[in-house]
């Protein structure tokens, strides 16, 4: 006995690795159906947040960002600017409409790239990993960050993004009635309705979920609070458990709030971020031990072979999805296993944000009023014009990106203050300050 399996073992385990790995992968689409539950906490508050304070640019990029984070959908909000600037929220000229739409769209941008930070937060148990992961994740914010400091003064001074996506909206104008089903959401539509069902038939379920995830968090946090206890850092662990003793005052008084906190839609979301952190080691167990020198083949001389091509793949992918929140997560844990490099990964998520302009565009034509359709072109010009500009010198938002995914492996604390002021601390700020 050599300690090795007879081959008949050996291919069965290979094909069980396999249907774990596919069951993985659904589960991973399904939980971030699952995490969009989140915005129905503020059902319609982002349209009337949109339409009542996008009168000022820096207002509605900051908008843009908000609402895209907390629905994690910038197709939804663009397809909710869209809907608004049909209807006349915006005014009946076409140019004003326009020049409020854009920024907006642009902050849609820069909030979608959420997703894929929560899903780098995976891999944040292994040093090495995390740093793969989060820096492919980030590099889609700082991309993002870069094109909407270069293109906005200049949309704010000329409006160039208006007057072209209105002409190329004229040349569409008569067409109507375009829509597409995208053959992830049949397939994973009917397990997330499941999912939300369940709670919303079982209040139970609901304080068993919010519950065990705040005290898993607390949990958390004072094991985190006894290491620098243990290593005499005084100040650190005196944050850290203002932060625990906070964590915890909002769990208390949570019945209090229990519309918000105690919620079909909260439990949704909660559960949906257990799963995917779940399939996610999953995933990345599986491809390290069954997969991974096919799939590194596959990628390296097939789907990314070059740069062109890594687009194309990005753009096709999330045209079919209709989501690129899923198809840019989905490189992160590959790039966490080490199946791409941030090289790769970055003009496939260029390619993904053309990619997600498909939704709007096919919403707005069905619409066929020509202001929607402008304001579906405008993102799809902002995103081509972003390439053009961004990608020769593609060596900034990388070197921005690893900069931080090596500073992020330092102390856990930077990418979690990183999401929570990127996302929504100064979003809130500025838009209190520019009001």
């Amino acid at each position: 006995m050599n300690g090795r399996l007879p081959p008949g073992f050996d291919r069965l385990f290979g094909i069980l690795k396999l249907v774990a790995l596919l069951a993985a992968l659904d589960f991973f689409f399904v939980s971030i159906g699952l995490l969009g539950a989140f915005k129905e906490l503020g059902h319609g508050y982002g349209a009337t947040l949109i339409q009542d304070l996008a009168r000022n640019p820096f207002i509605g990029l900051m908008l843009g960002v908000l609402v895209t984070s907390v629905i994690q959908s910038s197709s939804t909000t663009t397809s909710i600017v869209v809907g608004l600037v049909a209807g006349g929220a915006f005014g009946s000229n076409h140019a004003d409409a326009l020049r409020l739409a854009v920024p907006v769209i642009m902050g849609a941008n820069i909030g979608t790239s959420i997703t894929n930070l929560l899903v780098s937060m995976a891999h944040i148990g292994n040093r090495r990993e995390f740093e793969r992961a989060f820096s492919c994740a980030v590099v889609h914010d700082f991309f993002n960050l870069i094109a909407v400091a270069i293109f906005l003064p200049l949309q704010i001074m000329t409006d160039f993004l208006g007057w072209f996506a209105l002409r190329m909206a004229g040349w569409f104008e008569a067409v109507g009635g375009l829509t597409f089903s995208s053959p992830l959401k049949l397939l994973t539509k009917p397990q997330i309705q499941e999912v939300k069902t369940g709670f919303a038939e079982h209040p139970m379920a609901v304080d068993l979920m919010v519950l065990s995830v705040a005290f898993l968090g607390l949990f958390l946090a004072f094991r985190f609070l006894s290491r620098p206890i243990a290593e005499g850092q005084k100040r650190r662990s005196w944050l850290v458990f203002v932060l625990a003793v906070a964590f915890a005052g909002v769990v208390t008084m949570g019945k209090a709030y229990s519309q918000a906190v105690f919620s079909p839609e909260m439990a949704t979301f909660l559960f949906g971020l257990t799963v995917l952190f779940m399939s996610l080691f999953v995933i990345v167990k599986v491809m390290k031990s069954v997969v991974l020198t096919r799939l590194e083949s596959l990628f390296h001389s097939v789907l990314f072979k070059t740069a062109l091509r890594a687009m194309v793949v990005g753009v096709l992918m999330t045209a079919m999805v209709q989501s690129s929140s899923v198809t840019t997560s989905l490189v992160v844990p590959l790039a966490g296993a080490g199946l791409l490099t941030i090289q790769q990964v970055f003009p496939y998520t260029l390619g993904a944000n053309v990619g997600t302009t498909i939704t709007a565009m096919l919403a707005a034509l069905a619409a066929g009023e020509v202001t929607g359709i402008a304001v579906a072109f405008a993102h799809l010009l902002f995103n081509i014009l972003g390439i053009g500009v961004i990608y020769p010198f593609r060596k900034v938002p990388i070197g921005m990106a690893t900069g931080l995914a090596r500073a992020a492996t330092v102390s856990k604390a930077y990418p979690v203050l990183f999401v929570l002021s990127m996302y929504l601390l100064v979003p809130l700020v500025l838009i209190l300050v520019f009001r």
